[in-house]
């Protein structure tokens, strides 16, 4: 372990920590005051084992892994540990510059597939629509009654331009 750390590694990592544990403690505070609740995924599950909405419960799981790189013999595990411990204290510390913990940002091309995915799921719920109503204008043709042949006819004809509307929204969404 004496090549990975030494004494004023351990030291300035402590200090850091330190200063981490401050910072989260402000803004875990800051939030209770206002009581606004925050992401729980401030950071990438491979880079913390767990997701919390509070910032001191990361540090403290840097703290952790930071005593597990000190007591580990194992030089393969040591190395691992202190890339890992790099690449939070890195998070934590970009993170609390910033004055906030990073809200999860969505993938907007996911977030856009998922709304055109529901838009032709709704696409085809009209069809299914616009089949029942025919067949219901079908069957009030077959009976001769002018009130609800209107009537029926008018409910398509809104089914249908429900159709047109969207159809139109897909293509536009689809192009961009």
């Amino acid at each position: 372990m004496k090549e990975i750390l030494n004494i004023t590694s351990i030291q300035h990592i402590e200090q850091l920590l330190n200063a981490l544990q401050g910072r989260a403690e402000q803004i875990d505070g800051e939030n209770r005051k206002k009581h606004r609740q925050l992401s729980e995924s401030w950071f990438s599950p491979s880079l913390f084992n767990h997701s919390s909405n509070l910032a001191v419960d990361y540090v403290a799981e840097t703290q952790n892994l930071f005593r597990q790189l000190q007591q580990s013999d194992n030089h393969h595990a040591q190395r691992y540990l202190a890339e890992k411990l790099s690449l939070q204290l890195e998070a934590l510390n970009t993170a609390f510059r910033a004055n906030k913990p990073p809200r999860q940002q969505q993938d907007h091309r996911i977030t856009a597939q998922n709304q055109l995915q529901q838009m032709h799921q709704q696409l085809v719920t009209y069809r299914d629509y616009e089949r029942r109503l025919t067949e219901n204008l079908d069957t009030a043709a077959a009976g001769n009654n002018p009130t609800m042949i209107q009537s029926a006819q008018q409910r398509l004809n809104r089914c249908q331009m429900a159709i047109d509307t969207l159809e139109k929204k897909i293509s536009r969404y689809e192009e961009g």
